[in-house]
């Protein structure tokens, strides 16, 4: 019985270590070192639920109209102008609808890239006006990769990202899958400077996030009545 009991607790250990999802630190975010660990603060996932329940809940017409000013105020950052390789993302669940930026962004003569998941992360491939878009398994548009050319993410100048929660400094929880931050932990700004920009609703802001050592803040986020920098 003994035997039994001691290799059904092994066994549930290590279905409890694999099924946390692993983070890895950015060279950005650690000034050279880079580290590894889980998340799994059920405070975080408290307050990531709550938020998303109220995202959920706004209407239509208070989307587009948040929207619009977080556009304007987005719009009204000098290194906008500077950059011109800008991966952006395709609305989800009532985020931010990007329709707006992504059509400024085209007339700017910008080159556009989306994220595509892959393997517990993300790829960019080039997004333009006659770009075929599919459906992935959570619902969101993305590039269809046998048509669109791959964007290495180092070489991106301007990142945009949706998030769940989002505090002052910067900090970021996003919708817990980890994807954006396992793509962000390749970027070496030793190499090149790319900035990363959160699109939120002020609601989504909280008092101030603890983040893990391997987390990578954004450098700004966008709200409909600010602009925060780290």
């Amino acid at each position: 019985m003994s035997t039994l009991i001691l290799s059904i607790t092994i066994y549930w250990e290590a279905y409890v270590n694999v099924s946390e999802p692993t983070y890895c630190s950015g060279l950005r975010a650690t000034n050279g070192a880079r580290y590894c660990g889980s998340s799994s603060s059920k405070q975080m996932e408290t307050v990531r639920k709550e938020k998303k329940k109220e995202r959920l809940s706004m209407s239509g017409d208070m989307v587009n109209e948040k929207s619009s000013l977080i556009t304007k105020n987005l719009l009204a950052l000098k290194i906008l102008d500077e950059g011109t390789k800008v991966a952006i993302f395709a609305s989800f669940q009532n985020e931010p609808d990007t329709e707006e930026l992504v059509n400024y962004f085209w007339a700017e003569r910008k080159e556009l890239c989306l994220p595509v998941t892959d393997k517990g992360s993300l790829r960019f491939y080039e997004y333009g006006s006659d770009s075929v878009l599919l459906k992935n398994r959570f619902g969101i548009s993305e590039p269809d990769i046998n048509e669109a050319k791959e964007i290495p993410i180092q070489s991106l100048d301007i990142i945009l990202i949706p998030l769940v929660v989002f505090d002052q400094y910067c900090n970021r929880i996003g919708m817990g899958s980890g994807f954006y931050d396992k793509a962000l932990s390749a970027l070496d700004n030793s190499k090149k400077k790319t900035y990363l920009i959160g699109l939120a609703y002020e609601f989504q802001k909280v008092n101030q996030i603890e983040p893990n050592k391997w987390d990578i803040p954004l450098d700004y986020v966008v709200t409909e009545n600010k602009v925060y920098h780290s």
